[in-house]
């Protein structure tokens, strides 16, 4: 599939991201289910997954997006403030307030920390990006 240069683009401008090594296998193991049932979310969580830096969950820094964080974030052009927990694929996300690893919005959201931007293209072609705000993690 050939990237367009709006894609190209935001594939140079990505911001740096952290990602738990206690994580890794199981995130990589939801990346290779995805990739079957929602390709283009499975491919994008792949893509994350190969460009993170990895360290131990201990160390991470406390403004860093892991499974359980809850995130406030600005949402694309319209500047809609949101604040959700990242959660599991398996979670119950028909509980407000959550949004799932297996949705486009949770993958961006995986390794960024406060203060960072993140741009994606969707499978139609479209634009999104979100900004981190915020960043609270269960002790």
């Amino acid at each position: 599939m050939a990237m367009n240069a709006e894609a190209a683009a935001i594939e140079q401008d990505l911001p740096p991201i952290v990602v738990a090594e206690e994580q890794f296998d199981e995130l990589s193991s939801v990346a290779e289910r995805l990739v079957d049932a929602i390709p283009e979310v499975g491919l994008f969580l792949e893509r994350e997954l190969d460009r993170a830096k990895l360290m131990p969950f201990a160390r991470m820094p406390h403004d860093v997006v892991t499974i359980g964080s809850t995130v406030s974030f600005i949402f694309g052009m319209t500047g809609r403030a949101e604040r959700l927990k990242l959660v599991w694929p398996e979670g119950n996300i028909a509980d407000h307030g959550l949004v799932s690893l297996a949705s486009p919005v949770g993958v961006a959201l995986l390794g960024m920390k406060a203060g960072e931007t993140i741009s994606w293209s969707t499978r139609y072609g479209d634009i999104r990006s979100l900004k981190v705000l915020g960043v609270e993690r269960e002790r």
